[in-house]
């Protein structure tokens, strides 16, 4: 036997035992309940996980990746940062936000209504491995004085993308000093399933009474790291990493161009999207609209 070859299945052997099963559990910390749909991404990479509806998460890591840091992050629940190896095969619980809502004061309706960047154009795939959640502005203008209440969220995907998945849509606030998606303001966990091939989600959150901040806020699409999305994957080798649907749409808009539109969650963080200010796909935004009443 050459000494090639044994350093060569030496070597093999090597990288095939350093991959590892990283699974676990997120429960409520003061119910014990499941944390359905937290996101557990690594900060010095792309990688990363959803919990499903039990809370449980498994993916397959490098041994080495249980000394990294994770970023853990769901809907009412504090963010929380932890290496990996305390997650590793243990059950870890997470502390809900304490949220206080403000009162809510119920006028007349005069069904007055306002649509923000409807989608006209043409509506093309973004696609990224890294993608946790991305945000799009929308401004509080002249537009749309009449109307500051949230009543619905439109969602466009591209045509011939997806096979039936399921998402997180997310509204959040600004940060008056990054002006960055800063907190929720829709507190309820709201899955949504769409078709294969299905390109559009109306989302009725009437009921929800969201009002249009000062500053305005941002709409989230947040992709779920779960076996139901997954596809694209051999079921023999449960290490590959495949791919996860739904893939969000973007289009070219020319409202409000003087304002930062589209925000990226990745590595823990929000960023902002840097393709869509150059380039080829210059002006496009997620393929998203609202429609705001009084």
């Amino acid at each position: 036997m050459s000494r090639l070859f044994i350093v060569l299945l030496f070597l093999c052997n090597s990288l095939f035992a350093q991959n590892i099963e990283f699974k676990g559990k997120l429960l409520d910390k003061e119910n014990n309940s499941p944390v359905v749909y937290a996101n557990i991404s690594f900060l010095d990479s792309e990688k990363g996980i959803s919990t499903t509806e039990e809370g449980t998460f498994s993916m397959y890591i490098q041994e080495k990746a249980l000394n990294s840091k994770v970023h853990i992050s769901c809907l009412n629940y504090k963010d929380t940062i932890v290496y990996a190896k305390f997650l590793l095969n243990k059950v870890f619980f997470l502390s809900p936000k304490a949220e206080i809502l403000d009162e809510v004061v119920i006028q007349k309706r005069l069904e007055k209504s306002v649509v923000l960047d409807p989608v006209k154009r043409g509506i093309i795939s973004m696609h990224s491995s890294g993608l946790r959640m991305v945000a799009k502005y929308f401004p509080n203008t002249k537009k749309n004085k009449c109307c500051k209440y949230l009543r619905k969220v439109t969602i466009e995907f591209p045509r011939r993308s997806n096979k039936k998945s399921k998402f997180r849509f997310r509204i959040f606030d600004v940060d008056k000093k990054t002006g960055k998606p800063k907190s929720d303001l829709l507190l309820k966990n709201i899955p949504v399933t769409i078709d294969e091939n299905q390109t559009q989600v109306e989302l009725d959150i009437t009921d929800h009474d969201i009002e249009m901040p000062e500053q305005g806020f941002f709409v989230a699409f947040e992709k779920l790291f779960i076996p139901f999305n997954k596809y694209g994957k051999d079921k023999n080798k449960p290490e590959e990493e495949g791919f996860y649907s739904p893939i969000i749409g973007v289009t070219k808009s020319k409202v409000f161009r003087k304002y930062s539109r589209n925000f990226v969650y990745v590595k823990g963080k929000w960023m902002e999207l840097p393709f869509t200010k150059k380039g080829r796909l210059r002006g496009y935004v997620p393929a998203i609209s609202v429609t705001l009443s009084n």
